[in-house]
C-alpha cells in the first residue's frame, strides 16, 4: 500500500477491487487509512467536502474547533470509551471546545453524533444518552438539567422540495432553530423537528415525533406528538 494520502488510499482500493486482488490485502488498506488518521491527529488538517444539498457543513467544520470534535468521534471508537466514568469526563472536557456554550456538569454517553457543536448552547447538567443525534446546522438551545434519551434526534434542517428545476436532493436546505427548556425529557428514539420550542418540565414519550411547540409541564406522545396530560407538582 503506497503512502500517497487520501487520493492514494482510494486509488489503491479501487485498483485492488477492480483487479480482484483485495482479498488478503485488507490489512494494507486499513493501515493506509490509519495513516490518514495519524496525519490528522498530528496536524489537525482534514478535508471537508462541499455539501451537495446546499448547506454549509464545510463552514461549520472549518475552524480549529473541528479538531476537538473529530477527536471526540475518534475517542468514541476506542475501548476507552467503554470506561463510562472516565469517558464522561473526557467528553465533558472536550465539550467546552466543541459547543458554542456549555454549562457545568454536562454528561454525554458514547456514540452521540454531533454535527458541529458550534450552533448548540447547553445549560448546566444537560444529559445526552448514547446513540442520539444533535444535528445543529441551525441553532439548538437545551436548558439546564434536561435529558436527551438514547437514540433521540434533534434536527434543525429540512430540504426544499418544490424546486422542480433540480433533482430533489439538490434543491437546497431549510433551517429552523430548536429550543428545549429546563428539566425536560426527550424520550427514547424520539425526534424533535426543526423550528420547535419545548417548554420547561416537558416529557416527550418514547418514539414520538415533535412537530409543534409544547408548553411547560405537558406530557406528549405519538407521531405527531399530542398532549397526554399535564404534570402537577407533588404536594409538600
Amino acid at each position: 500500500m503506497t503512502e500517497r494520502g487520501e487520493a492514494g488510499v482510494l486509488a489503491d482500493l479501487e485498483a485492488m477491487v477492480e483487479s480482484g486482488t483485495l482479498v488478503g490485502h485488507g490489512a494494507e488498506l486499513l493501515a493506509g487509512a490509519a495513516n490518514l488518521v495519524d496525519s490528522f491527529l498530528a496536524t489537525g488538517r482534514f478535508g471537508v467536502a462541499e455539501d451537495p444539498f446546499g448547506g454549509k457543513d464545510a463552514s461549520l467544520l472549518g475552524d480549529d474547533h473541528a479538531y476537538y470534535l473529530m477527536l471526540w468521534r475518534l475517542f468514541d471508537r476506542t475501548p476507552a470509551a467503554m470506561l463510562a466514568d472516565f469517558a464522561i469526563k473526557v467528553r465533558r472536557i472536550l465539550a467546552g471546545k466543541v459547543f458554542k456554550q456549555v454549562g457545568e456538569g454536562v454528561i454525554f454517553h458514547h456514540d452521540v453524533y454531533i454535527l458541529s457543536g458550534q450552533n448548540t448552547v447547553l445549560g448546566d447538567g444537560v444529559f445526552v444518552n448514547r446513540g442520539s443525534t444533535i444535528d445543529d446546522r441551525g441553532p439548538i438551545t437545551i436548558g439546564e438539567h434536561t435529558m436527551i434519551a438514547a437514540g433521540a434526534i434533534l434536527t434543525t434542517h429540512g430540504h426544499i422540495l418544490n424546486d422542480f428545476s433540480k433533482p430533489l436532493p439538490f434543491g437546497g436546505r431549510t433551517m429552523a432553530p430548536i429550543t428545549i427548556g429546563s428539566n425536560s425529557v426527550v424520550g427514547f428514539r424520539s425526534v424533535v423537528m426543526p423550528g420547535v420550542t419545548i417548554g420547561d418540565r416537558v416529557i416527550v414519550a418514547s418514539n414520538s415525533v415533535v412537530t409543534k411547540d409544547i408548553p411547560d409541564r405537558w406530557v406528549v406522545g405519538g407521531a405527531p406528538a399530542k398532549k397526554i396530560k399535564e404534570l402537577v407538582p407533588l404536594e409538600a
